[in-house]
Formats: C-alpha cells, sequence, structure tokens
C-alpha cells in the first residue's frame, strides 16, 4: 500500500489578470484544468469540467482496469457535453473549452487520463532521500539560469547501482507541435518557441474526435507525481522540475518553488501545480 501526500496551487502568472485554470485534490482523486476561450469563457470551462468529473467520480472504487477506465471516460464526456451545452445557450462563450489531467490513486498504481497539452510526469527518488528526511536539504535557487549551472550530474541520471532518480514525462500532449515531434519536424526542445505552441488538437468541450487518453503507472516507493498546467511546463524546464521536487520538503513546498519558478522566468501564463508523493508502508 502506497499512502499518498498531496497539495496543491495555482496563480495566475505575471502577464494575466484572470485565472482561467482550476484544480481539485480528494483521495483519491486529483484533476488539473486549463481553460480558453473569450471573456471569462476559459473560467467557466474549467471549473465546470472540475465540478462535473469530480462529482461524477466521488465515490469511485477499483472494480477492474475496464470498468474504471470506463468511468472516468465517461465522467470527461459528460464535461464535455455540459461545457457544449453551455455554450449553445451563450453565444458569447462559444468555443470555450479546456485541457485536463485527472489521476486516480489505487492502493500501488495511478490511473491518468489526459486531454490537451496539461501534463503529468513521475519524479524518482532515491528513498533515502525522501521528502520527510529532507529537513536539512540544501536550498536550491528556483530560477530558470539555476538550471543551467546545475545540470544533472550522475547521481540525478538512472543507473543500475543504485535507485533510479530521474523525471519523466507520462503524457503525450495533444497539439499541433507534438504532432510535429512525433513526425519528425521539429525535436522536442523546439516546441516552447514554435508559432504553433498554443495549438491543442484536443479539448474538453469540443470532441470531434479523438476522447481522452489513458496511462496506468506502477507506483514505486518515494515517486511523486506532478500534474501541471502548460503555465509551469513552458517556462520551467524539466531538469529544474527535477531539481525542485528532490530538494522540496513537501508536496506544498514543491508546488510553491515550482510556480515561483515559472513567475521568475516571466509567468507568461497561469500556472497550476499539483504535487502528490508515494511512500510505501
Amino acid at each position: 500500500m502506497f499512502e499518498m501526500t498531496v497539495a496543491g496551487q495555482t496563480d495566475p502568472g505575471r502577464a494575466r489578470k484572470n485565472n482561467e485554470d482550476a484544480f481539485f485534490i480528494e483521495e483519491p482523486l486529483l484533476l488539473v484544468a486549463d481553460g480558453m476561450g473569450g471573456a471569462a469563457a476559459g473560467e467557466i470551462a474549467s471549473s465546470l469540467a472540475i465540478d462535473v468529473i469530480s462529482s461524477s467520480l466521488k465515490d469511485i472504487s477499483y472494480t477492474s482496469d475496464e470498468e474504471i477506465i470506463n468511468n472516468m471516460e465517461q465522467a470527461i464526456f459528460k464535461a464535455d457535453s455540459e461545457i457544449k451545452a453551455q455554450t449553445k445557450k451563450d453565444p458569447d462563450i462559444k468555443g470555450m473549452g479546456t485541457t485536463l489531467v485527472t489521476a486516480i490513486h489505487l492502493d500501488d498504481r495511478l490511473l491518468i487520463g489526459h486531454v490537451g497539452d496539461s501534463r503529468a510526469y513521475i519524479i524518482s527518488q532515491n528513498i533515502s532521500e525522501a521528502p520527510a528526511a529532507q529537513k536539512d536539504a540544501p536550498k536550491l535557487d528556483s530560477s530558470a539560469e539555476t538550471a543551467v549551472l546545475q545540470k544533472f550530474t550522475d547521481d540525478h541520471k538512472p543507473s543500475e547501482e543504485k535507485d533510479k532518480e530521474s523525471i519523466r514525462r507520462i503524457t503525450q500532449d495533444h497539439s499541433v507541435v507534438m504532432d510535429l515531434v512525433q513526425s519528425g519536424v521539429i525535436l522536442e526542445d523546439e516546441i516552447r518557441t514554435h508559432p504553433l505552441r498554443n495549438r491543442i488538437t484536443r479539448c474538453v468541450g469540443n470532441f470531434v474526435g479523438p476522447g481522452p487518453e489513458f496511462v496506468w503507472h506502477d507506483l514505486s516507493n518515494n515517486e511523486t507525481l506532478i500534474i501541471c498546467s502548460d503555465g509551469l511546463w513552458e517556462m520551467v524546464y524539466d531538469e529544474l522540475i527535477f531539481a525542485i521536487v528532490k530538494s522540496s520538503k513537501n508536496p506544498e513546498e514543491m508546488c510553491k518553488r515550482l510556480i515561483d519558478a515559472a513567475n521568475e522566468k516571466g509567468g507568461a501564463d497561469n500556472i497550476t501545480v499539483i504535487a502528490a508523493n508515494f511512500i510505501q508502508k
């Protein structure tokens, strides 16, 4: 059995007045949504998706892999239908939608459902450096320059001799630029600067083809799940996310420092982070 310690935080960033992101935490369910649309439509879409999905999955429990995926999928499609229904009532919010990452903690596994370009990462660490044991860990400047000065050492890279330490994105962005990466047109490093970087190919509220995708993850001791909107990952590179998580005492500090890092880089978008650490009992 894995015990989950979790925290979440959202921030409008430095460039926008409104915050169109929303999140939800209630064991075993975690949700992050990044809304889009004119006026306040993005806020409506993300909040509506969170409300519908959290209500639909409130009392969820494991029965079978197939059934729990079906339950999550139906909850997401219900949110899609509710958003579409709202846009029919009010032409001013026509075209609104939201990205989504939803995670359900099922003992020793996670089920992740996702739509759009919000992301889920898994950070693996040496169990001797669990957050609860990091009271005397050295502080790490959260600025982007630190990521350049403090590159991954061999201790940060997976090895056969010790517990593997790494950061891994476990969701695949539904975006034009990720499609270009997958087809070999551009490199993944070019995503953040590409002129089409904000074009997503799927969102809740505008399903016209493929729906959500699902990923199972088998937990290991002292792994941390990071769920975030693109306001984090576009500003803060994976290496710095890893370093901040590794040097933070607890999920609450992880969220605060990750958002601080995104704002120090410019805070060009709303920023939302959920951090969940899993310790085997």
